[in-house]
């Protein structure tokens, strides 16, 4: 009976703890977007009045407060041992884990048609949005830094500027075919001057001067690189949130036969 009573308490106490950081990384999260929105008129100066910006804040605190509930509600459900607490927390807990399920299996089925649709959008904010290499819009200054960062140029490749309307709208006599941030660099810094602005406009083809691939292409190798990491990391949250079911479920059992008993 001893031996009994330490597991459940054991548990018990298990449970807690894991609500618990459950709790604070949804208050976390909550926090995040709260300041995100709060301070946005400071952030706008940085990335631009971003609808997608102020989205991503919102849903930021939408889930943080889903979480933050949820663990508080385990936490109470532990610590109190109410059968009420610990059913609701065992529900939501499974609803998270389906819907984790569910996004994981849509992501994998529309990933060619996802793959397809963040290339259009790339391609569409360079043949419209892009305003020039010292432009210091957010638009410009993505493709910048992104081009430097990653060592690519265009979507596709340099002659995706071509047609572009930065391209298209210059003076004849200043005409530049893409950004210098097309050019390679000694280091990968936005600080650094290309290493031959000259011979990189001179010849576009050449990959000592000028940075070969687009960036879609590169973007996505460096995904796909760290997508093992990304899948530990979801199996680790799932098997915790098991956990988590496994415990409250078996919290409730007891109860259930300490009262018949």
């Amino acid at each position: 009976m001893d031996s009994e009573g330490g597991c459940y308490n054991c548990m018990k106490y298990l449970l807690f703890v894991f609500n618990l950081l459950f709790w604070l990384s949804g208050a976390a999260l909550l926090g995040v977007g709260i300041w995100v929105i709060v301070a946005q008129q400071s952030f706008i100066t940085l990335v631009g009045d971003n609808p997608l910006f102020i989205t991503g804040a919102y849903i930021l605190i939408g889930v943080g407060a889903f979480v933050f509930f949820v663990g508080f509600l385990g936490c109470c459900g532990a610590i109190k041992e109410s059968k009420c607490m610990l059913i609701l927390f065992f529900i939501l807990l499974l609803l998270i884990f389906a819907a984790e399920i569910v996004a994981a299996v849509l992501a994998f089925m529309f990933r060619a048609k996802t793959e397809q649709v963040l290339s259009d959008m790339m391609n569409k904010t360079l043949q419209e949005d892009y305003k020039g290499p010292k432009a210091q819009d957010p638009t410009s200054a993505a493709w910048n830094y992104v081009q430097i960062i990653f060592g690519c140029c265009g979507t596709t490749g340099y002659k995706d500027w071509l047609t572009s309307d930065w391209v298209q709208n210059q003076g004849q006599g200043t005409r530049m075919d893409f950004p210098s941030s097309c050019c390679t660099r000694d280091k990968l810094s936005l600080d650094n001057l290309p290493k031959n602005q000259t011979a990189c406009y001179a010849n576009p083809d050449d990959p000592m001067f000028m940075n070969s691939g687009g960036c879609f292409e590169k973007m996505k190798s460096e995904f796909q690189q760290k997508i093992l990491i990304i899948a530990i990391v979801g199996i680790a949250i799932a098997a915790v949130m098991i956990l988590g079911m496994v415990f409250s479920i078996c919290m409730v059992r007891n109860m259930e036969e300490n009262t018949r008993m």
